[in-house]
């Protein structure tokens, strides 16, 4: 399961606040990029600390001419946290498989400074779907875990995993078939 939430800094730049927060743990800790806040998307915990959760229904990722990604409120887009976290000293991969019309922003995760104990990939996507189908893979010591998958993942925050389909897509049709 992923991380859906993250929590929220702030800058105050001429008496208006921003909030952002890194996204990723690359090479000795270093962010895969920076995501700006819209501060509308915002929510706040019992703590009082603010933070945004995946999925994010009525929002999308855009990068600014600068090169800034931005979180906005964009009516009838979703945005998910997709991934899957490695093996002890392996890697993981994912790949949408549907719907076809994503944009995707991909982060790591190192587990050690460099990387060594295992680096897992996740992305966060854009879509116009209310439902994310992903196939994932991942190597390493994986203490009896599947190293292959389909996650579909809904609007509504539910994930189901169908583990160790080896041939993917005819996989899921033969058992689906099978159910009707």
């Amino acid at each position: 399961m992923t991380n859906k939430r993250f929590y929220l800094e702030q800058k105050v730049f001429e008496g208006r606040t921003y909030y952002f927060t890194d996204v990723g743990s690359g090479r000795h800790g270093r962010p895969s990029f920076r995501l700006w806040v819209n501060g509308n998307l915002a929510k706040t915990d019992e703590e009082g600390k603010e933070f945004i959760e995946f999925p994010i229904e009525n929002a999308r990722i855009v990068k600014t001419e600068k090169g800034s990604y931005v979180l906005r409120p964009a009516s009838g887009w979703y945005v998910f946290n997709a991934g899957i976290e490695a093996g002890y000293r392996g890697t993981s991969i994912l790949r949408v498989l549907e719907p076809e019309e994503v944009e995707i922003f991909e982060y790591v995760i190192y587990h050690s400074p460099v990387g060594s104990l295992g680096i897992s990939h996740y992305a966060l996507i854009n879509t116009q779907k209310d439902k994310l189908k992903i196939k994932w893979e991942r190597d390493g010591r994986l203490y009896g875990e599947p190293s292959e998958g389909i996650t579909l993942y809904y609007s509504d925050g539910r994930e189901e995993s169908l583990e160790g389909i080896p041939d993917g897509l005819e996989a899921i049709d033969e058992i689906m078939g099978d159910a009707q």
